[in-house]
């Protein structure tokens, strides 16, 4: 099987930063630091935020978070 992978770069109007996005199965992967730049927080928060998704099971771990080989 061929996993075909689209790669995505979106940049700020104002120039000042842009955040690059895997695009695969119609769905938009960011690293914790791109989402943190994306919406101008710290890693910190981020990584906080998806603890409690996990936490309150609004999403499963195993399937949100992929291992890539």
């Amino acid at each position: 099987m061929i996993n075909q992978f689209q790669f995505l770069i979106y940049k700020y109007p104002s120039d000042e930063m842009s955040v690059n996005a895997l695009i695969k199965d119609e769905t938009i992967w960011l690293t914790q630091k791109g989402i943190a730049e994306l919406f101008g927080v710290g890693i910190p928060a981020i990584s906080k935020h998806l603890k409690n998704i996990f936490d309150e099971k609004e999403l499963n771990e195993e399937v949100v978070i992929p291992k890539w080989n």
